[in-house]
């Protein structure tokens, strides 16, 4: 009986581990859309409706993405919410990011939505520092 309950242990470890995987895809996806959308944007407005169309070099894009995901997400990986929160603000975040750095070119106004996540960030330290 006790190498069953090991067995059992062990499985849901696994378990635990592939559904955070999955989970760490998704959020890449979501850090790198920005990236994707902009190619998306440049290929319409090139190819489909064959206009003149100046867009923001790929590298620029990228080392924007990054440079607003990866705090995002740092930050986001310390919040004291569910992972379905967690995606729905990050979704939301990367939506007002990609408006205004791709589509509009604030790219001031792009990195607004790290302002409230540092708040929240900063009102959960305390129960984030005792483990809860």
């Amino acid at each position: 009986m006790d190498a069953l309950s090991k067995l059992q242990e062990k499985n849901k470890i696994h378990s635990k581990l592939q559904r955070n995987t999955s989970w760490n895809i998704v959020w890449m996806l979501c850090l790198l859309s920005p990236l994707l959308f902009s190619n998306g944007y440049e290929f319409y407005f090139s190819f489909i409706r064959n206009t003149e169309f100046e867009s923001i070099h790929p590298a620029i894009v990228l080392v924007g993405s990054l440079g607003f995901g990866l705090p995002l997400a740092a930050m986001g990986g310390l919040m004291l919410f569910r992972r379905i929160i967690k995606l729905l603000l990050l979704i939301a975040a990367e939506s007002w990011f990609i408006w205004f750095w791709v589509v509009s070119e604030l790219s001031w106004l792009a990195f607004l939505p790290l302002i409230p996540a540092f708040v929240i960030l900063q009102t959960q330290l305390p129960k984030i520092r005792a483990g809860k």
